[in-house]
């Protein structure tokens, strides 16, 4: 079984700032643990849902921006068990290793050299993560080093599809899998660019050949939490007959070869 758990949901300047929705990314659970764009709040909320970040085999990171790279250092650490021992991978934007004309990186190299690899690979390479493998996929943001990936899996395929606006390209690199996460920022005739909304995500699934069984909303901006994030996910399968679902803090996934179940988690208590 795979098992992907949200430790946030949220996106944007303004939803990161107030915490109105965690922004901590999520955890994916397969024959190796990989952390998705710790944002902040990854740590805390790690512990809070009993995933021990020391447990962390790889981490991904979209791109430079805070809402998706705020504590990755600090995750690092974890998984280096104090920066103590040399282990994990890191797989990042170019953005977040080497920063930009606007941007520091994301890591240091105290942090990178306590790691036992770093990619900052391009659309189309692929990386192996114990028994899966990961298709690295493209991107059209405001940060142009952004990617995204398509997960193999022995239980199907599970894509994610960061920050983005859309372009028909997408479609070759993530139809056919089983469950897609996509960062739906903004609701029915609020698009903006660089960043995917309701219309655009109805369109692309529309235009698939074979549509995922299960969506997966995350990356929830201010205007799309305002306007019922719930309400578009409704709209979303209505149209599109794809079950879909609004990510928070706790939501898990489960993926088994005939059966895709969900759950929203309790967090752990501490003293």
């Amino acid at each position: 079984m795979i098992e992907i758990t949200f430790l946030g949901s949220g996106g944007g300047r303004f939803i990161t700032i107030t915490q109105f929705r965690s922004t901590g990314g999520f955890h994916i659970r397969a024959s190796r643990n990989v952390y998705v764009d710790p944002g902040p709040g990854a740590l805390v909320r790690s512990w809070r849902y009993k995933l021990d970040p020391r447990r962390l085999d790889a981490i991904f990171v979209s791109h430079r921006h805070v809402d998706h790279c705020n504590d990755l250092e600090v995750m690092i650490e974890a998984m280096t068990g104090g920066a103590l021992k040399r282990r994990g991978v890191l797989i990042a934007s170019k953005s977040v290793v080497y920063g930009d004309e606007t941007h520091t990186p994301a890591v240091s190299r105290y942090h990178i050299d306590v790691l036992e690899s770093v990619h900052t690979p391009e659309p189309g390479n692929k990386i192996s993560i114990g028994d899966e493998e990961m298709i690295i996929t493209p991107t059209q943001h405001s940060d142009p080093t952004t990617i995204g990936f398509r997960m193999k899996t022995a239980y199907g395929d599970i894509s994610y599809i960061p920050d983005t606006a859309y372009f028909d390209e997408l479609l070759g690199w993530h139809d056919g899998v089983r469950v897609l996460i996509a960062a739906v920022t903004r609701p029915r005739d609020m698009g903006i660019p660089y960043h995917l909304s309701t219309d655009d995500i109805v369109m692309m699934l529309k235009k698939m050949d074979k549509k995922p069984e299960v969506l997966v909303m995350s990356h929830i901006g201010m205007k799309m939490h305002f306007a019922n994030p719930y309400k578009e996910a409704k709209y979303i399968e209505a149209v599109t007959g794809v079950k879909t679902y609004v990510a928070k803090e706790g939501f898990k996934v489960m993926i088994e070869k005939d059966d895709i179940s969900v759950r929203t988690l309790r967090p752990a208590r501490f003293v």
